[in-house]
C-alpha cells in the first residue's frame, strides 16, 4: 500500500512539473482527456497517461472498481489515438481492474450465501433450543469461512491491482 501511495505521489509530482501542456489540473476523464488531446510534448504525454493510470489505481484502492473502468473507458480511446505506444499501460490496468472485479464479486457471493445460512440457522433456532444452539455454532463457521474467504479474495485482489501495476511499471521503462 505504502508503495502505492507513494508511486502516486511521484506521478502527482511529475505532473505538476509537465505543465507544458495544459494548465488546468483535475482528475476527471474529461479533464485528462483534454490534456492529452491537447499535448504536443511527448514528456508531458506519458505524464498524462501515468497520471490517468494512477487515478485509475487510486479508485479501485478507495473499492471503485466500476468507476476506474468508466474513466479508463474514457480516456484509453484518447491515448490509443495520440500515443499508441502508450496504450499498452490501459489494457494491463484493465486486466487487473477485471481480477479485481471478479474477486470482489466472489466474495459478495460468498458473503450472501453465509447470509442465507444464518437466515436458514434462524428459523431453525426456533424449533428447540438444542438445535438452536447446533445451528448458532454452524452460523458461526459459515460467517468465520465467509470472512476468510473475503478476506483471501480481497488479497487476491490487491495482488493482482499490484501486480497490474509493476507490470505497467516494467512496460514503462
Amino acid at each position: 500500500m505504502k508503495k502505492l501511495i507513494l508511486s502516486i505521489a511521484v506521478v502527482i509530482a511529475l505532473g505538476a512539473a509537465a505543465v507544458s501542456c495544459s494548465k488546468a489540473a483535475g482528475d476527471s476523464a474529461a479533464d485528462m482527456k483534454s490534456k492529452i488531446e491537447n499535448c504536443t510534448n511527448p514528456d508531458s504525454l506519458q505524464s498524462y497517461v501515468e497520471q490517468a493510470k494512477a487515478y485509475a489505481e487510486k479508485l479501485v484502492a478507495e473499492g471503485k472498481v466500476e468507476e476506474a473502468k468508466k474513466y479508463l473507458e474514457q480516456v484509453e480511446p484518447v491515448v490509443k489515438e495520440k500515443a499508441p505506444a502508450l496504450s499498452g499501460v490501459f489494457a494491463t490496468v484493465q486486466t487487473a481492474l477485471d481480477k479485481v472485479s471478479d474477486t470482489v464479486g466472489d466474495a459478495a457471493d460468498k458473503a450472501e450465501a453465509a447470509k442465507e445460512g444464518v437466515e436458514a440457522v434462524a428459523d431453525s433456532a426456533k424449533a428447540t433450543v438444542e438445535q438452536a444452539a447446533e445451528a448458532v455454532q454452524d452460523a458461526k463457521d459459515q460467517i468465520n469461512e465467509a470472512k476468510d474467504a473475503a478476506k483471501e479474495a480481497a488479497q487476491q485482489g490487491t495482488e493482482a491491482v499490484k501486480q497490474g501495476a509493476e507490470a505497467v511499471k516494467g512496460l514503462l521503462k
